[in-house]
């Protein structure tokens, strides 16, 4: 099992709390947990604690799935922000991101693995 927090995934993607804020950052770490678990059909447990300080424990499976996730969440708030209108945002801008295409794929097939081969969302 593995302990997860904010700091955790600013220091491993080299970001500070001058990009985003702690608070925002444990929002998208739940966002990314509840995705996967709606769509992985599991029940990963969202951050608990206090900010600045909140942790989740999970499988080392589930930590890197989260993990590059959330980091992807990040990379779209960074780059457009936390409030942005509707008519601003392209799909292409936002798939035009390097990496969007390596972290999900490993993101999907992350969460195919977690979903295990009995289970298959339609």
């Amino acid at each position: 099992m593995v302990a997860i927090t904010a700091q955790q995934i600013l220091d491993e993607n080299g970001w500070v709390v001058a990009d985003i804020a702690i608070a925002n950052l444990e929002y998208l770490i739940d966002n990314a947990i509840n995705y996967i678990n709606m769509e992985a059909g599991i029940s990963m447990s969202n951050l608990t604690g206090a900010s600045p300080n909140k942790t989740v424990t999970l499988t080392s499976a589930q930590e890197v799935v989260v993990k590059m996730l959330a980091a992807l969440l990040v990379r779209a708030y960074l780059d457009k922000g936390p409030n942005v209108a509707v008519q601003s945002i392209s799909v292409t801008s936002i798939i035009s991101d390097p990496h969007y295409r390596i972290f999900m794929k490993l993101i999907n097939k992350g969460i195919k693995r977690l979903r295990g081969t009995s289970f298959e969302r339609v």
